[in-house]
């Protein structure tokens, strides 16, 4: 009875150390605020609590697109080499399993773009995913859960006659993404608007 008495002790006061040490092992998801390259680039470079460091590429005088690097080096760099699309708005979250997502939001009147990406604490990437439409938005509800929300074209947007700008009706349809580990976004909800 003393050795299971002794034994039951022991494993009461490892347990608390085990607990910590797993919780400890595991990184806090955060969700950061959404950016604006145009008129908030000062705010970047931001180190990220997995080592990946978010941070702007100047594209020759015109404005900032988004990259990521891992020890200095760059392992994501934006694609879109248009400078009308430069100084768009970024946002990006870290998950618990130390992964990082970022979108990034560019465009004009006549269309606008999101480019999603998820990069893993090793720098590899493990997720590139684009949405377009006349308009786009979008916002991560979690560290792990984006929404993204497409403008239907203006049924009554003549291009021969109206401005770019006539294009969008203000109604958008609205899906939300659950991104995982493996590199997938898997459509979790989806309204339509009437």
């Amino acid at each position: 009875m003393r050795k299971w008495l002794t034994l039951c002790l022991i494993i009461c006061l490892l347990l608390p150390t085990t607990v910590v040490s797993a919780k400890t092992n595991q990184s806090a998801a955060k969700t950061y605020a959404s950016l604006h390259l145009g008129s908030e680039a000062s705010k970047l470079p931001m180190k990220l609590p997995n080592g990946l460091v978010v941070d702007k590429e100047d594209k020759d005088g015109f404005g900032y697109l988004p990259v990521i690097k891992l020890n200095g080096k760059t392992v994501w760099r934006e694609a879109d080499e248009s400078w009308i699309n430069t100084g768009g708005t970024i946002q990006f979250t870290v998950t618990s399993g130390g992964d990082t997502y970022l979108f990034y939001k560019s465009g004009a009147s006549g269309g606008s773009g999101i480019d999603l990406v998820g990069v893993n604490k090793n720098g590899k990437v493990i997720l590139k995913k684009k949405f377009g439409g006349v308009g786009t938005e979008a916002k991560f509800l979690s560290a792990s859960t984006l929404q993204v929300s497409i403008e239907r074209e203006n049924k009554k947007w003549n291009p021969e006659r109206d401005p770019n700008a006539a294009r969008h009706s203000g109604i958008y349809d609205v899906t939300v993404y659950q991104l995982s580990a493996k590199g997938l976004a898997k459509q979790k909800q989806f309204v339509k608007k009437a």
